[in-house]
């Protein structure tokens, strides 16, 4: 069980959803829904970015740069925040200049490995690569976080070569 739930609990796991939740309600905020012709885009993004981060996860735990992630952390990290909440944010954020993009990935990222440090004592590796600390760790993969407008972008130039209808920014 341990490597599946890590040292949370289904409650704490449900808090986990409360953050997100909360952070989602956020970004409503500022644009309420989907553009109907960015809906493709949406799901590409989603399902693109959630399925590698969770494999690169566990791959970068094996490599000694990430600390492992239970995986109902890593399924809920990358399929319910990265995949669905950051696919949102992006919808509303790839018009915007680059550095307002990358803060607010980079700030949303920060927030949410925070909590998820806090409420399943996970992000929990001493160092971000040269950068000791467990702090630099969790800012350090915040701030990597924050391209991730700037790869989207890129990935949706090259998917837009073989699929009609996404939006390239």
């Amino acid at each position: 069980m341990n490597e599946l739930l890590g040292a949370g609990n289904l409650l704490e796991y449900f808090l986990v959803l409360v953050v997100y939740a909360a952070l989602f309600l956020v970004m409503r905020h500022a644009h309420p829904v989907l553009e109907l012709n960015f809906r493709r885009t949406y799901w590409i993004l989603c399902f693109g970015w959630a399925v590698s981060v969770f494999f690169g996860n566990y791959l970068f735990y094996k490599l000694g740069i990430m600390s492992f992630l239970p995986w109902l952390n890593n399924f809920f990290h990358t399929f319910i925040w990265i995949g669905l909440c950051l696919g949102f944010l992006y919808a509303g954020s790839y018009f915007k200049p680059f550095w307002e993009q990358f803060a607010l990935f980079a700030i949303f990222s920060f927030i949410v490995k925070w909590a998820e440090h806090q409420i399943l004592g996970t992000w929990e590796l001493g160092h971000f690569f040269f950068v000791q600390g467990n702090v630099a760790y969790i800012v350090g993969w915040s701030l990597m976080d924050g391209l991730y407008p700037l790869i989207s972008a890129a990935g949706l130039r090259l998917i837009s070569r073989f699929v009609d209808g996404v939006v390239v920014p």
